[in-house]
């Protein structure tokens, strides 16, 4: 342990291209066919595809996400208010606050300690692929608030090994399902998160987590029907698995590891851990964006302007910028089905009233340009060659025609 940033259209509109990075000439024979992603089928209303998991599409060209979504419903900034006012112990720490780095939860530090006056300690869960960038905005962030960060540090070497050899068994018979297996090493978090909460004698975890940072398709992928389908309610705030669909999509894991020996390996006891972390052990967490809009402009503008937020010389977004794996699946996603996060993230922006779909068209093709740099990172900290990988990704089907 270690203290330490309109109007409605039917499906099929074209987006605008944004600029490309200027390393994008060394892997132009693996650039994404973006011609064909652009006429790829649309719902009318958000931006995802025919080739979203479980999509359906009504008379007028809707998908069934939008029919079922719900807009968000806060509770009122005095709850927010009262809240904080009882967290409070004088000049003690008060709380804990989860930390990656990354744009919200540095937002949400910064909304803890200025808007609320809370004290808190900031937690980090270091598993290897924090880049640099994101670790030198945490040094910044806790610097300028004057708050001490704790930082639970794996194995490095062990977790990036674990990484390349289920990145490698990937390759040999690849999957959309079995992409987030990259990143079970970082699920103890939750466990870590936990035990600091305890050794600090507290009751619950502060959390900043964008409420439109859902990724349903991830499961979708292990035909697992999304959770906002099922719900009459609808909207964003279906976070739980049901037990038969966890069992379900166990079950699709299963099924890859008996079909693809590679996968076992010696990474099974670490996600074997993973799992229980995110799915078994309790998670007391307390929302900021459960009382407050999430305002991207906003955030972006606070970073940057009052902390010298450093953001990422290869993308315009803000988004997910410290973290060394969502360059390498997203580019997986976007391969293969013609859309990533990035489309999700718009759409849930788009039924909130946020954005228009015009402007969320454009803002997913920027965000959906292929982070080259960043992705030589990440191949390189795992120790794999990136240009083999590329070569298995471009054979993969395309869910597009």
């Amino acid at each position: 342990m270690r203290e330490s940033s309109e109007k409605k259209e039917k499906a099929g509109v074209a987006m605008d291209a944004a600029a490309p990075s200027a390393s994008t000439h060394r892997f132009d024979q693996y650039e994404p066919d973006f011609e064909r992603i652009r006429k790829i089928r649309r719902c009318a209303k958000c931006l995802l595809p025919v080739t979203m998991p479980y999509i359906e599409f009504d008379a007028d060209g809707v998908c069934n996400y939008c029919r079922t979504y719900r807009t968000m419903r806060y509770k009122s900034r005095e709850e927010l208010t009262a809240w904080a006012e009882g967290q409070k112990r004088g000049e003690q720490i008060d709380s804990i606050v989860s930390f990656s780095g990354g744009r919200d939860s540095s937002y949400g530090l910064h909304y803890f300690v200025k808007e609320l006056g809370l004290k808190p300690v900031a937690y980090s869960y270091d598993w290897g692929m924090v880049t640099d960038l994101g670790k030198r905005n945490q040094s910044r962030m806790c610097a300028q608030l004057g708050v001490k960060l704790v930082e639970i540090t794996a194995d490095i070497r062990r977790k990036r090994e674990n990484i390349r050899k289920n990145v490698s068994a990937w390759l040999k018979k690849p999957d959309l399902g079995m992409v987030p297996l990259f990143m079970a090493g970082d699920k103890q978090y939750f466990y870590y998160a936990n035990k600091v909460r305890k050794q600090y004698g507290l009751d619950t975890i502060l959390m900043a987590t964008n409420p439109f940072e859902k990724t349903y398709f991830k499961y979708g992928f292990c035909h697992v029907k999304p959770a906002v389908l099922n719900n009459k309610e609808g909207g964003l705030d279906v976070e739980q698995m049901r037990t038969a669909d966890t069992l379900r999509m166990a079950a699709h894991y299963a099924g890859q590891f008996l079909a693809n020996p590679a996968y076992l390996n010696s990474s099974l006891w670490d996600t074997a851990k993973a799992a229980l972390s995110h799915y078994v052990i309790p998670h007391r967490y307390f929302r900021l964006y459960n009382y407050i809009k999430w305002d991207e402009e906003e955030v972006n503008r606070v970073l940057i302007d009052q902390y010298g937020w450093e953001t990422a010389p290869d993308s315009q977004s803000t988004w997910r910028i410290g973290d060394g794996t969502a360059p390498f699946y997203n580019y997986i996603y976007l391969c293969a089905c013609g859309f990533t996060e990035n489309d999700t993230l718009r759409s849930n922006q788009i039924r909130e009233g946020m954005i228009t779909r015009e402007q969320g068209l454009k803002m997913a093709e920027r965000d959906n340009q292929v982070r080259w740099d960043s992705m030589k990172w990440y191949f390189d900290a795992i120790g794999l060659d990136m240009y083999d990988a590329l070569a298995v990704i471009a054979k993969i089907p395309k869910r597009y025609g």
